[in-house]
Order: structure tokens, then sequence, then C-alpha cells
């Protein structure tokens, strides 16, 4: 492995601790600002790869979230998302594994206008495609913070909502 690749991976990292510190922010400008530097590095991180179906998709998926939270037509959002997504998915085609991120953000936009309990399940399905696409892109920094998700949101469902009964479980997902 050469510097650079090592340089790449650790951006990755870097990316994902910004995005998980941006919960702890005092305010939403706060969070914001984190999240947005967060995806700008997530989107420098598959650049380097090569990986440009990540890279559209970190940069939708901020669009298409922002539009959520600003907004009350999360049915037009997500439609509109969804046209966004095949065109870009068509632009971006080298492999079936290309569609994998377009997919796992289609199902994520229509997941985060349910209750929590299902958000967190749509956050497992997303995740684990987001694993494979990073692993076919060499983001092995995407990877392994995509299985720590997946364990984390799995916890989640089993500890929070069915063992105790309980519905108000800790943070769901780290938005790339």
């Amino acid at each position: 492995m050469d510097l650079y690749f090592i340089f790449i991976q650790i951006l990755g990292f870097v990316a994902w601790i910004i995005l998980l510190l941006s919960y702890y922010g005092k305010d939403t400008n706060r969070i914001l600002i984190f999240q947005v530097l967060g995806t700008v590095l997530f989107c420098l991180h598959y650049y380097l790869l090569g990986a440009f179906s990540g890279l559209l998709i970190c940069v939708l998926e901020v669009i298409r979230d922002y539009s959520y939270y600003k907004t009350d037509k999360d049915n037009h959002i997500f439609i509109g998302s969804i046209i966004v997504y095949i065109v870009c998915s068509i632009i971006t085609y080298t492999s079936i594994l290309d569609l994998f991120p377009y997919v796992a953000s289609t199902i994520d936009g229509f997941f985060l206008t349910k209750k929590r309990k299902i958000v967190v399940f749509g956050a497992m399905v997303t995740y684990t495609l987001w694993f494979i696409y990073d692993l076919y892109a060499k983001s092995y920094s995407g990877a392994i913070t995509d299985m720590i998700i997946i364990i984390s949101n799995l916890s989640i469902l089993l500890f929070n909502f069915n063992i105790f009964g309980r519905n108000d479980g800790g943070p769901v997902t780290f938005r790339r």
C-alpha cells in the first residue's frame, strides 16, 4: 500500500469522525457546518478513489436531506430525488455495484420519513449496500465505518425496541 492510498483511507475516517462529532453540536448551525465539512471530505475521499457514484450520492444526499429539513414536501422531494438518481446512475454506470449507492440512498430517503424504528431498520439495509459498494470502491475506511453503524443499529433494534420495550434509543445513523 502506498502513502497516497493510506491518505485517502485516513480522509474517509476523518470525514466519518467529523460527521459523528457533528451530533454533539450546540445548535443546528454548528451541526450543519460539521455535516457539510464531513460530507465535503467524503466527496474528496470518493473522488480520489475514482468512485464517482459515491461522490455524487454524497452531494445529492446533502441537498435531499436539507430539503427534507427545510420543507414539509417529503413526497415531492423523494420523487424528485429518484429522478435525479436515475439520471446520475446512467451517467456514472460502469458496473452493477455502481448502482448500490443510488439504491441505498433511495431506500434511505424513503425510510427517513417514517417512524424511528423503521428508520433504524432502513439504515441497516442502506449501510449494508454502502458496505458492499465501499469494498468494491476500495473505500476500506468507509466499509469499516459502515459495519460499525450496522452493528450499532442492530443493537438499537435489539435492546432499545425489543428487549426493553423502549422507543428512545441513541443516535440512529451518521449521514454521508
